[in-house]
């Protein structure tokens, strides 16, 4: 019968296969290492929802006591933040072929593979947490994400002054700061591009340089104005939901689109051109909407036969399988494309801006898996990785974020 758990492989094999999934994985966790974390103990309350209590702060007391008169003490507010467990889980197959032909260590790359797959599963479900809420700032006066144009228009970019304007309303706000009096901000390589080019910006890189030893975050590039710079692609972008182009596509797919696919087949193609970034967009995101699968394909060549529409060529910013850099995700039969502007959520990050439960039994980081012999011969081995945990918003005010437009797409 098929054997499952750690426990097949042994000891010395599962210490350094474990430590490889936890060195990858922590490594690359750029959203939930400003979760601030708390360990649920086993044998305690059951149940999948848990409350922590949370104190606001008193009104000030600045009138002098007198003598013979008692103070009025404040009530306590406290509040509670609510979060609740659920599983969470991702894995590979290795066939027993591949482990008997490969030239590498295959269990090593599929434990590295595991624990990148954890990290950036975990920060995607992190940073639709922290990105939600109505304290929202954007750039250049825009009222509205359908208003940004950043790829013709400087002033929807990211500037100098517009990341201090952030970190003045987040300090406003009494959002915690990190032990060095400092808050995080996370943003995607294409914003932190457009703020390079400016020429008030440029000391970022030299300042980081000598400030190198005390890099504190996964992913920090850069130092401004008290506010530690992480930049990742594992950063949201809202691709297509800013304001159309000069010369603009709206279309459909004429065909569905599986993962991996380097040609599209659309049901129009007119002022498309080689250069342009084409958005699939499965969901609109408007507000606090965000949709992980909508993703963003650089056009190479338009009118390139197809047995269904007109094709076009490309391929995907952030690819999927394959070895072309294809889509990542499936799209469906008359999916919404467009090449409009897109829009970039900036959010600032305090070390207490998250709430993280984790369970005792998978620990913050999830465990690793092994499940052998699941089929009648006994080829293929799954390692995977399971996490019991939850997330939610410690207090509305310690979340805000900025959107920007950006030059790039």
């Amino acid at each position: 019968m098929p054997a499952t758990g750690t426990s097949e492989m042994a000891d010395e094999v599962k210490a350094l296969y474990d430590g490889d999934f936890l060195f990858t994985g922590q490594s690359q966790l750029y959203w939930d290492q400003f979760s601030d974390t708390k360990i649920v103990m086993s044998g305690g309350r059951q149940g999948n929802t848990y409350n922590f209590p949370f104190i606001h702060s008193a009104q000030p007391s600045t009138t002098a006591l007198d003598e013979y008169t008692d103070i009025s003490p404040q009530r306590m507010n406290d509040s509670e933040i609510i979060v609740t467990l659920q599983e969470w889980g991702g894995g590979v197959e290795v066939t027993r072929f591949l482990t008997a032909t490969t030239y590498s260590d295959i269990l090593k790359q599929a434990a590295i593979f595991n624990g990148y797959n954890m990290a950036e599963s975990v920060d995607y479900i992190v940073r639709g947490v922290a990105g939600q809420g109505g304290r929202v700032f954007y750039q250049n006066g825009r009222t509205a994400r359908s208003g940004f144009a950043g790829q013709a228009t400087a002033a929807d970019r990211i500037t100098a002054a517009f990341l201090e304007e952030l970190m003045t309303y987040a300090r406003a706000l009494k959002v915690p700061l990190a032990d060095d009096g400092s808050l995080c901000i996370v943003m995607h390589p294409f914003v932190f591009y457009d703020l390079l080019q400016a020429t008030d910006v440029r000391n970022l890189a030299i300042n980081s340089a000598k400030d190198a030893g005390s890099i504190l975050f996964n992913g920090e590039l850069a130092y401004w104005a008290g506010n530690r710079i992480v930049v990742t692609t594992n950063a949201k972008a809202f691709w297509g939901a800013g304001a159309v182009s000069a010369s603009s596509l709206v279309s459909t797919l004429a065909a569905a689109a599986s993962a991996g696919d380097t040609n599209l087949k659309c049901t129009s193609v007119t002022n498309l051109a080689v250069g342009d970034w084409l958005a699939l967009i499965d969901t609109a995101e408007t507000g606090n909407t965000w949709t992980d699968t909508n993703e963003v394909f650089r056009v190479t060549a338009v009118g390139t036969a197809g047995a269904a529409g007109t094709g076009v060529d490309g391929y995907a910013l952030d690819p999927g399988p394959g070895t072309g850099g294809g889509l990542r995700y499936a799209h469906a039969n008359l999916t919404v494309i467009n090449d409009n502007n897109s829009v970039y959520p900036l959010c600032i990050m305090g070390p207490q801006t998250i709430t993280k439960a984790a369970h005792e039994t998978t620990g913050p980081f999830g465990e690793t898996t092994v499940s052998t012999g699941l089929d009648h011969l006994g080829r293929f081995t799954t390692l995977g990785w399971y996490l019991l945990a939850g997330w939610g918003r410690t207090w509305a005010p310690w979340s805000l974020r900025g959107e920007v437009g950006s030059s790039r797409s």
